[in-house]
Order: structure tokens, then sequence, then C-alpha cells
């Protein structure tokens, strides 16, 4: 039974290659830049326009351009700069995905929630970014 669960699982992996990868990529680009305090890397993930709550900051913008995201982000990271950043969850529906966070700095904790949508290309972008002090 074992050996039919991986021959299905791995096979799937094979025929479907472009989902996984971008998915973990996205992913893992994320964890990346909020572990390093990397505003440049992140934004090259994000939307054209993006949502964008920082609560410490009093940003709070149901739609921001993604270069004016970048710039409040660079600020952000340096008043706040990363001790570690861990994922809490992660889930899927069809064209979605979305992920939770903690973010530590200076002894301070974050929530941080994060929607990717897929987009005309197929590639997932960063639609909506949360910080939260907890």
């Amino acid at each position: 039974m074992y050996a039919i669960l991986n021959f299905i699982f791995f096979s799937l992996i094979w025929l479907f290659p472009g989902i996984a990868a971008n998915d973990v990529d996205i992913t893992q680009a994320v964890g990346t830049s909020l572990r390093s305090g990397d505003a440049s890397q992140l934004s090259t993930r994000f939307a054209k326009n993006i949502e964008l709550v920082i609560d410490t900051e009093h940003v709070e913008f149901s739609s921001v351009q993604s270069t004016h995201a970048a710039l409040i982000l660079r600020s952000f990271f340096k008043k706040y700069p990363p001790q570690s950043f861990q994922f809490i969850y992660r889930g899927a529906s069809d064209k979605l995905r979305y992920s939770t966070g903690t973010y530590v700095t200076g002894g301070q904790l974050f929530s941080v929630y994060v929607l990717m949508r897929q987009n005309a290309n197929q590639q997932f972008t960063i639609n909506a970014l949360h910080f939260r002090k907890e």
C-alpha cells in the first residue's frame, strides 16, 4: 500500500511540476525575505497593487502600489530588524495561497498574514501583507 501511495505522489509531482515548484518557490521567497528583512526581494513577488497593513506604523492601505509598499517595508525592517520568522500555517484553495507566521524583533512579536493569488501567467503574486503586533 505504501509503495502505491508513493508511486501516485511522485507521479503527480512529475506530471505537474510547475504547480508544486511555483508554490514552493514563492513560499520560500517570502520566508527568506522576512527572515532577512529584505524588502527588495520580497517586493519582487508583489502584485502591481497590494493590501498592506502594519499596525505599529499606522499603515493601513487597502491598495498601494508595489513600489510604495516596498519603501514602507524597507522602513519597517530598519525600525524592526528581524530576529526570526516562522510560518505557523499555510493553506491553499484553487488560485489562492495564504500563510500566517510569527515575526520576532527586539523582544516584540508580530503576527504576519500573507495572501497570494495566481495571476493570468499562472504565477503567484503577493496581494496582501499584514503585520500585527501581539
